[in-house]
């Protein structure tokens, strides 16, 4: 998209973009028209550079380091720790929910819980590309020890 824009890091393409309207006080300040694009940090980039090797394999290294900072890995699959419950609500999938799947499995019940496989990190993390890594699975009793086991580690501070 073209914006009023000046740049920041010829290497990597990085500018500071005007926003708003006035193309004017953009001109007045040396900022020039501008092919660019919001990066996977929320930050804006020459439309071009977003190409490049290296742009790819720091965004692929980002997405990484998030999915596996906002997920855990179990027997069953990839946990969301956060995860969104039908009223709009959200919980933390370990101190909200394990107990309730715990106590559920111990009256006998089947409960079924969402997993995620592990993505493509080169891919586009958008909501459509997430519900497609979803599988529904049956809980069971060494999944809930791997919760626990979870907890632990991320209370020592031993986070996956």
């Amino acid at each position: 998209m073209l914006k009023y824009a000046e740049i920041i890091d010829k290497n990597t393409g990085l500018c500071n973009v005007g926003l708003g309207d006035n193309q004017e006080f953009y001109a007045s300040v040396g900022m020039e028209l501008m092919n660019i694009e919001k990066g996977f940090d929320d930050k804006w980039y020459l439309a071009e550079k977003l190409e490049t090797a290296e742009y790819k394999k720091k965004k692929s290294n980002y997405q990484e380091k998030t999915f596996k900072s906002d997920f855990f890995e179990t027997s069953l699959g990839w946990i969301r720790r956060k995860v969104s419950m039908q009223d709009g609500t959200t919980k933390d999938f370990l101190s909200d929910m394990l107990l309730q799947i715990k106590a559920g499995l111990e009256l006998g019940q089947v409960v079924e819980i969402i997993t995620y496989s592990l993505p493509d990190f080169s891919s586009d993390f958008t909501e459509d590309y997430f519900l497609s890594l979803q599988e529904r699975k049956e809980a069971n009793l060494d999944f809930v020890k791997e919760c626990l086991n979870q907890v632990v580690l991320d209370w020592q501070g031993n986070k996956i």
